[in-house]
């Protein structure tokens, strides 16, 4: 007999890295639930993209139930967030209350001046977060909510972001995770595509997103940008295609970006001090 089993160690190590491994099942799990389109996802579903058994993927689910990160979805089979989610999303208000302040006059403008509904869009990890929102008066609108998070690869708001970043690091962590799932007919899964969508953003200085969330349903987002010149977050607009990119995409892009613009002034950038991307 060995050392390690000698003493109680190795039981202890197997132990650990069976933790591990259930731990990163159940955050894979949670991260289908996130990129789900409606919210909603059925364990046949999360089992064939987490590539757990549907034994597996259920006692895990279970277990992310009782401790309320998932939930399940009344009258249907399927699985959502759960509310200690939400909380943690809470948390993340907490953190950029500064920048809501900074924000939250100039979406209430944007809103008078268009009609649409307005959003304050930060990037955590792979996926986009709404953390301020005015919503807007038209009949047909967007208004997904505080605290949802969609897909980055699929967002005018990453691509806002990611252009305007001192490294890869983030553009990494966002075509890393798998997998990207084509959601509509422009979806840019493949990151090559992506990329070259930023450069637009950089030479527009805005981003625009044409039926890549959802048929019918684009955006238009500026970047928010801080005194080295880093984007932190973004302003969006989203909504019903023929009116976000109609008569031209800069209608929203310019309005978007002057009111980006003032925020970032406000938090100490100055364009004429930092190259752009």
């Amino acid at each position: 007999m060995d050392t390690v089993a000698a003493n109680g160690t190795g039981g202890d190590v197997t132990a650990k890295i069976a933790g591990v491994q259930a731990l990163l099942r159940g955050l894979t799990i949670l991260d289908v639930l996130a990129d789900s389109p409606d919210g909603l996802a059925s364990l046949a579903d999360i089992a064939a993209r987490t590539g757990l058994s549907p034994s597996t993927a259920h006692r895990l689910l279970s277990t992310l139930v009782e401790r309320g990160y998932a939930g399940r979805e009344p009258g249907s089979k399927g699985y959502v967030i759960g509310h200690r989610v939400v909380h943690f999303s809470t948390s993340v208000r907490r953190r950029t209350s500064d920048l809501r302040r900074l924000v939250r006059s100039h979406l209430e403008a944007i809103t008078a001046e268009t009609g649409e509904t307005s959003n304050l869009v930060v990037l955590d990890g792979k996926n986009v977060v709404y953390i301020d929102q005015v919503e807007g008066t038209h009949a047909l609108r967007m208004v997904p909510g505080i605290g949802s998070i969609f897909p980055a690869y699929t967002s005018a708001s990453a691509k806002a972001i990611l252009a305007y970043q001192v490294d890869d690091a983030q553009l990494d962590a966002v075509f890393t995770a798998e997998p990207r799932i084509k959601l509509a007919a422009h979806t840019l899964a493949d990151r090559r595509d992506f990329v070259a969508a930023l450069t637009a953003v950089v030479k527009h200085g805005y981003a625009v997103e044409e039926s890549e969330l959802a048929e019918g349903v684009s955006c238009i987002a500026a970047p928010i940008r801080g005194r080295n010149g880093v984007a932190l977050g973004a302003i969006s607009v989203p909504g019903p295609t023929q009116r976000v990119l109609e008569p031209a995409p800069e209608r929203l892009g310019v309005l978007l970006k002057k009111h980006a613009l003032h925020v970032s002034q406000a938090l100490g950038f100055r364009q004429l001090s930092c190259a752009a991307g």
